[in-house]
């Protein structure tokens, strides 16, 4: 038989030591105790597989323990319980409180062999549906990820970055916080990858992208490839002050990057032309509004040399 972690909880001590030592002699885990209270507290250090329950105990009584079991631990399961009655309505009760199945006490050895064979078909059925199912939520976990996330660069995408800033402009509005959204343009990428060729470019690109994600990693901060060379940072509850100074964080990082760019105009390395908005929503706002405002703004920071960043407040 394979082994079960079981839970016994028995307040009369000579048979509790007698079941608990029959249990493991046939192999399976046994943790024992004489208090439904303590009972309920090992319940989650111990994990088990099977608990066999007395009835009868001083503290508290066994259905009450499988009550209080059934509602702190929604994870089901089996729970037998054990009493000297062997009368159906103490039978039905005790099921109708949580338990799965009834052994008369003293227990016949032929028949608790029995009982616990049919529950350890079960107990193998709950451990393969537990595996399937996080199988599945990693699947899932997996699969929201390749949906929600830009293939290249490994930042968010831009159906996600829709998704999260029609959702901060909800949040913000209705807590009349401010936010902030950078849009970042790669100056002169065109003669990048003219120059160096398309694997170095989407090499680039995967830097910066990367760069982007470790600086703005806190909660509440997004970096999203919006497309092409451009990417998109969202800042959860943060005014033009500190706005501005992760824009020239944002400035600075990049250029510690060092990835050389002879064919610009600007540098001798990658930069970057940042235009940043920073606003209180009043929750009306759209995404393809404030995408065209933001990239207003960065227009001016192109005009003005590019490598820099231009601030401003919309209202």
């Amino acid at each position: 038989m394979d082994a079960m972690r079981i839970l016994l909880v028995e307040d009369v001590h000579l048979e509790r030591m007698q079941l608990a030592m029959r249990l493991q002699r046939l192999g399976h885990v046994v943790e024992a105790t004489g208090s439904g209270l303590e009972a309920i507290e090992k319940y989650t250090q111990f994990d088990p597989d099977l608990v066999l329950l007395d009835v009868s105990m001083p503290d508290m009584s066994g259905t009450e323990v499988a009550k209080r079991m059934r509602e702190l631990y929604p994870d089901w399961v089996p729970i037998i319980f054990l009493s000297g009655h062997d009368e159906p309505e103490m039978i039905a009760t005790a099921i109708d409180m949580g338990g799965d199945d009834y052994l008369v006490k003293p227990v016949n050895k032929i028949v608790l062999v029995a009982k616990l064979k049919a529950m350890l078909r079960i107990v193998q059925m709950r451990r393969e549906l537990k595996t399937t199912h996080e199988q599945l939520a990693s699947a899932n976990e997996h699969l929201s990820q390749l949906v929600n996330e830009d293939g290249l660069t490994k930042v968010a995408n831009r159906r996600f970055l829709d998704q999260k800033l029609s959702e901060m402009i909800s949040w913000h509005g209705r807590n009349n916080l401010p936010m902030a959204m950078v849009m970042i343009d790669v100056d002169h990428f065109k003669a990048f990858n003219d120059y160096y060729g398309h694997l170095e470019g989407d090499r680039c690109l995967q830097s910066i992208a990367t760069d982007l994600k470790t600086t703005f990693s806190r909660a509440g901060e997004l970096v999203a490839r919006y497309g092409g060379e451009e990417f998109v940072v969202l800042l959860s509850h943060c005014d033009k002050t500190r706005a501005v100074k992760e824009c020239e964080r944002l400035k600075q990082s990049v250029q510690q990057l060092e990835i050389p760019h002879s064919r610009s105009t600007t540098a001798e390395l990658v930069t970057v032309s940042q235009g940043m908005v920073s606003w209180v929503p009043t929750g009306l706002e759209t995404p393809e509004n404030m995408y065209e405002i933001v990239d207003k703004v960065l227009y001016k920071a192109k005009e003005q040399g590019r490598n820099r960043f231009v601030a401003a407040e919309f209202t």
